[in-house]
């Protein structure tokens, strides 16, 4: 079911300039070897004529000569074209990402911009008519990240509830007044969520390099509470604060904790990675600590998303996705998984791997971002962000296009995120759902097996992420521990 596996960097630029630039001078150089093959060609009609032959030969034995010097032309004149088209696009290419470059968050060098400027000048003064190529680029590729979000008819909006329409609404109050009357359609409105994410999503969706704001309350874990808590313990927890518990998992020497889950010695794959997240489960986050097979510490975090409950206990709420993506706050889950780290005994030097799944991807995407941890990879499932990482991060985002929470990143950023061998895999697993209060492409069974389709597909791209879990080959596991948090309320 659904739509075929696409895996991309995840900018507007999925080939280098430079790169489409040899390939038109290779075909170039294909086009000038031609040219001495048909020159050549012309020469006989001249040599069988000095030499008084012509009267001998058949009639019309020159025929083949001027029928092969045609096709010659023919494809003169194709690879000259497929050269031009070529090099057209790697000046198209360049200007995107020069512009994608200079629209990133965050302070730029100035000489940077100024070179960055000239640069794109000099191209539109060759070829004023890249700037139409470059817009129409940009529009293809807004509109592909959205593919499969369309309306199907069905029931009135007053029928829409849940998280779905809890997004939308947080985004435009005028949708909690569109889902609060019963004369739209869903088709109609599924229109209308359609424009509002292709509007708003790409600049809430990539988050600025800009640290989190903090917010008040404090984590206390085991009842103890955590850094910037000091003299806290005596009072005990507030209404604000947050409890979060810890409870074993796999012990080291291959016991297990009573009603513990057995943990496998260390994650092979990435779909191995995702199966680890604690969804349907207890806890909310998941830490793995391994030894690896040289010696070195290696830790791997596993986040849930949003989860239903009482909205004054459970951080994994609508209040924190509100708080993180809309205010670009600490939310309570945030701080949850950040001090969930800090309790398992990662500190700013320990590598760590993050894995989240919606809200808990959003989590892992700002940790991430934060730079307080030495954070190796980061892979995610529907998560609403796109983050600014460093060029030594591999960031691996997997995203339906027709799911709402995941269109929430708006495609993610033109000029992509992490390292080189970061991707974006995409598909349309539900088409055609709409904001089906279900959410159905946004459920955690779909992006599993679009991770499976993705390891499966052969595609070249996926060798990188195999090499990241390889190097948890003979790997011993230290211990695993699950974390739940819930919020201090008035009643306590």
């Amino acid at each position: 079911m659904g739509g075929e596996v696409e895996i991309t960097h995840g900018g507007i630029v999925a080939v280098d300039p430079d790169g489409l630039r040899a390939m038109a001078g290779r075909v170039r150089a294909d086009a000038a070897a031609v040219q001495v093959a048909r020159e050549e060609l012309l020469e006989i009609p001249v040599l069988v004529e000095a030499s008084g032959l012509a009267a001998r030969l058949p009639l019309g034995g020159l025929g083949a000569v001027w029928a092969a010097t045609g096709r010659l032309d023919a494809i003169d004149s194709a690879l000259d074209e497929v050269a031009s088209a070529t090099a057209t696009m790697a000046d198209v290419f360049e200007i995107a990402e020069l512009r994608a470059w200079r629209q990133m968050p965050g302070p730029a060098d100035p000489e940077l911009v100024k070179g960055s400027l000239h640069r794109i000048d000099e191209l539109l003064a060759r070829n004023p008519g890249l700037v139409q190529m470059q817009r129409e680029l940009r529009e293809g590729w807004a509109r592909a990240v959205f593919d499969g979000f369309a309306a199907v008819p069905g029931a009135p909006l007053s029928e829409m509830q849940g998280t779905a329409g809890d997004l939308l609404a947080a985004l435009s109050p005028a949708v909690r007044v569109a889902l609060l009357t019963g004369g739209a359609t869903e088709a109609g409105m599924s229109q209308g969520a359609l424009l509002l994410l292709m509007l708003l999503a790409p600049g809430l969706g990539q988050t600025p390099r800009a640290p989190l704001e903090p917010t008040p309350g404090v984590v206390f874990v085991d009842g103890v509470p955590g850094p910037g808590a000091p003299g806290r313990g005596a009072v005990g927890p507030r209404p604000g604060d947050l409890l979060l518990t810890s409870r074993p998992g796999r012990l080291a020497g291959g016991s297990t904790a009573a009603g513990a889950l057995p943990v496998p010695a260390a994650p092979a794959s990435l779909s191995d990675a995702i199966s680890r997240i604690p969804f349907g489960e207890g806890p909310q986050v998941r830490v793995e600590r391994y030894v690896l097979a040289d010696g070195s510490a290696r830790v791997v975090a596993y986040v849930d998303g949003t989860r239903p409950g009482r909205p004054d206990t459970e951080p994994w709420d609508m209040r924190s996705n509100v708080q993180a993506y809309l205010r670009r706050e600490e939310s309570d889950s945030y701080k949850a998984t950040v001090a969930a780290l800090r309790a398992a005994g990662v500190d700013e030097k320990t590598p760590v791997d993050l894995v989240g799944y919606s809200q808990g991807g959003m989590n892992v995407d700002l940790i991430a971002q934060s730079g307080a941890f030495t954070v190796q990879g980061v892979y995610t499932i529907g998560s609403p962000v796109e983050p600014a990482l460093p060029g030594d991060v591999m960031h691996v985002a997997v995203r339906h296009t027709d799911d709402p929470v995941a269109c929430l990143a708006g495609g993610g950023r033109p000029d992509g995120s992490g390292s080189a061998q970061s991707v974006v895999i995409t598909r349309a697993a539900v088409p055609g759902h709409g904001i089906d209060a279900g959410m159905p492409a946004h459920r955690f069974g779909e992006y599993r097996e679009t991770v499976q389709r993705a390891e499966q597909s052969g595609d070249p791209r996926m060798t990188a992420i195999r090499d990241r879990f390889a190097a948890y080959d003979g790997a011993s596991l230290i211990d695993s521990t699950d974390f739940t948090a819930t919020r201090v309320t008035e009643s306590g």
